[in-house]
């Protein structure tokens, strides 16, 4: 590395670091959205008044589909900030 913080790689291109990414964020959202899912895994089985044979399904396979993609899409909502303010 030289004095202007880039780098030449193996293939001769020259690099340099950005600014950091916000790593820290990601991961309270990912939290975030698990604590949501849990939320509305209670408020289904106490206050929803769906049936039993619809609550299973949902607190099985909706509740972490419904974690994850909410995760993801706000993940990507943090990466394309964090490049729009790079550039």
């Amino acid at each position: 590395m030289d004095e202007s913080g880039s780098s030449v790689t193996l293939l001769n291109r020259v690099e340099s670091h950005g600014p950091k990414f916000p790593w820290f964020l990601e991961k309270l959202i990912f939290l975030l959205t698990i604590l949501g899912a849990l939320l509305l895994g209670q408020w289904m089985w106490v206050e929803s008044g769906w049936e039993t044979f619809m609550l299973w399904p949902m607190t099985i396979c909706g509740l972490p589909l419904f974690a994850m993609l909410s995760a993801e899409f706000l993940s990507r909502v943090v990466q394309a900030f964090h490049i729009c303010r790079v550039k």
